[in-house]
């Protein structure tokens, strides 16, 4: 518990930073996003549970506090969830420097980057990012930066299955290297950097059957 607790703390706080970095370099008015409410709110949501602690020393309550104390953060930071094959996704509300960085946020809650692995997926996904509003780039889990053309899961180093490019891509400008969905395009998908491109640019978040 302490664990998940450190990395969601070090999330936020290296997006706090990276947030306000990305909208220097983007030189756009970003949308204002208080994280130190959620630092506040993760702090006095952390004392009421080190209370609960005390009245039991039940695992299951243990987890169940935990889950709770996650519910009540993801609406801070991410757009309403999807709920698709007893999994849940979620698309942020603030961008990313890298995609080892916007995997690191979700490894924080408990998930990994969206993988996309049959096509009933991939359209829930695609009308996920189409029904959800101020968002239109949204990274998901696959990258061909080892062997350029062959797409492979970051987490499990697996083939993506599914690959439905936008007109014109995939077209490796500037070293592409990172799958994303664009909504532009239909939710149908497209290569883009690894790294930060906009600050305007989002990552879809998968959580496990235990969120």
């Amino acid at each position: 518990m302490l664990l998940t607790l450190i990395l969601i703390f070090s999330a936020l706080q290296l997006a706090s930073c990276n947030y306000d970095e990305a909208a220097a370099q983007s030189k756009s008015n970003c949308p204002e996003f208080d994280f130190k409410y959620v630092v506040d709110t993760l702090i006095q949501q952390q004392r009421e549970l080190c209370r609960y602690q005390c009245l039991t020393n039940s695992n299951e309550d243990l987890v169940a506090a935990l889950k709770a104390q996650i519910e009540a953060i993801l609406p801070l930071l991410f757009h309403s969830p999807l709920i698709y094959n007893n999994n849940k996704y979620i698309i942020s509300k603030f961008p990313y420097q890298s995609s080892v960085e916007a995997m690191t946020y979700c490894k924080a809650f408990g998930g990994y980057l969206a993988e996309v692995n049959d096509n009933n997926e991939y359209t829930a996904l695609q009308n996920f990012v189409l029904n959800t509003p101020a968002v239109d780039i949204v990274l998901i889990a696959g990258s061909d930066a080892i062997t350029e053309g062959t797409w492979r899961f970051q987490r499990t180093g697996g083939p993506v299955p599914i690959l439905d490019w936008c007109p014109g891509q995939p077209d490796n400008l500037g070293e592409e290297d990172c799958l994303n969905l664009w909504k532009q395009f239909g939710g149908k998908m497209n290569d883009l950097p690894c790294g930060f491109r906009s600050s305007e640019d989002r990552f879809m978040c998968e959580l496990p059957k235990l969120y």
